[in-house]
């Protein structure tokens, strides 16, 4: 028997609308959640890059009588650049190659930013580094 008047949707449907609805919402959250990741990635990446670049910017404006820039036994962190990462949540190494390329008095700087902590990335956790290269004249 039909009935001539049928309004509304059976249970089954309302089951099959809510199912895909569900599926649809899931994967929306699924990529809310590497969004929120990747963003927390490009903003530690970010805080590195200019830690290591104010060691750059710092390092081209210091005199070149520093004694560090003279020696291949440098401190991870030499006292001109030590106040750059105070009180932050990344440690900056500097590693020097005196007379670089045999050309007398200047020195090969390598940068190195690194997180203390692992930080959040796309792929898992991992520490957050950069490296940085400049080159300075020393007399």
């Amino acid at each position: 028997m039909i009935l001539a008047n049928q309004k509304g949707f059976s249970l089954i449907e309302m089951l099959a609308a809510v199912t895909v609805l569900a599926v649809g919402l899931l994967a929306l959250a699924g990529l809310q959640m590497t969004a929120i990741r990747t963003n927390s990635h490009a903003a530690n990446l970010t805080e590195a890059t200019a830690l290591a670049q104010a060691a750059v910017e710092r390092i081209q404006a210091l005199e070149g009588d520093r004694p560090w820039l003279q020696s291949t036994l440098v401190a991870a962190e030499p006292t001109d650049l030590a106040d750059l990462v105070a009180g932050s949540a990344y440690v900056l190494m500097v590693d020097t190659d005196v007379d670089f390329n045999g050309v007398d008095n200047v020195t090969k700087i390598d940068i190195t930013v690194e997180s203390l902590n692992a930080v959040q990335k796309v792929g898992g956790n991992a520490k957050q580094t950069v490296s940085l290269t400049v080159l300075k004249r020393y007399f």
